[in-house]
């Protein structure tokens, strides 16, 4: 059975786009939480904002930042640490993936999210009980959650809210299961942000529009009929650089 990396980030912002991660960090177990190697690190946005709502959630300034590494400085070292692990997170796969995985791209490393399990007790206790992180922890626990806002703190209780689930819950006993079972939604996007997704269109798997005007409508048709729909999206639309590679590469394979 594979490790999970436990991790979470503090940002400048809530735009994968346009904001970058300020801090990370991760926490490598195994299945039963016993913690094997830990990673943080207070991150550089370079010349990216803080925007004032995003400092007054997490309370990280621009002063702590200055001398620390950027993304791209410590980038491989955050790929090596993952490695080939299965990803832990509280709401992970609707944030701190898309935010890792858009600053892997930048830098050109290509991070396969969909070739692993994402344990996010988000996503788990929603089945149940719609809460947010403190809340969670204080109901798994007993405890009130001290600190909250900051990545290590923020980690420490996702991983231990975890384990509490496995014992309250009758859940599969391996990420794979968990994960199918929880993240009903993930397999049917094409992207993180969930903008493309697969249909089933006349007994085909079929990408299309998750959103806007052409919401439904499979991809193929849209770039036959609108093509120039399809350039906004990849040269001006504030969207993801994963959205923006997919749709490149989409094109060219509807272009032969």
């Amino acid at each position: 059975m594979k490790n999970i990396v436990w991790f979470d980030l503090e940002t400048t912002g809530i735009s994968t786009s346009s904001d970058r991660i300020i801090e990370i960090c991760m926490i490598k177990t195994d299945f039963d939480g016993n913690e094997i190697e830990k990673y943080h690190e207070l991150i550089n946005p370079g010349n990216i904002e803080m925007r004032p709502e995003a400092q007054d959630k997490h309370g990280i300034s621009p002063e702590m930042l200055e001398g620390k590494p950027t993304f791209e400085e410590v980038a491989s070292e955050i790929n090596d640490f993952i490695g080939d692990c299965d990803l832990g997170g509280y709401n992970a796969l609707f944030f701190d993936v898309p935010f890792l995985c858009e600053e892997f791209m930048r830098c050109g490393i290509v991070f396969n999210h969909r070739g692993r399990a994402v344990m996010d007790p988000f996503l788990i206790y929603s089945n149940y009980e719609k809460r947010d992180l403190t809340n969670a922890y204080k109901k798994y626990t007993g405890k009130t959650l001290e600190g909250a806002h900051r990545a290590d703190v923020d980690i420490k209780a996702t991983m231990e809210i975890f384990q509490k689930q496995r014992e309250l819950y009758d859940m599969p006993q391996t990420a794979e299961e968990i994960d199918k079972v929880v993240n009903t939604r993930r397999a049917d996007q094409v992207d993180l942000g969930g903008k493309l997704k697969f249909a089933e269109i006349n007994g085909k798997r079929t990408i299309v529009f998750n959103f806007g005007k052409n919401k439904g409508k499979p991809f193929k048709e849209v770039f036959e009929m609108d093509s120039r729909y399809i350039d906004w999206i990849i040269d001006k639309g504030e969207f993801s650089k994963e959205l923006k590679v997919i749709c490149r590469k989409l094109v060219e394979k509807f272009s032969n």
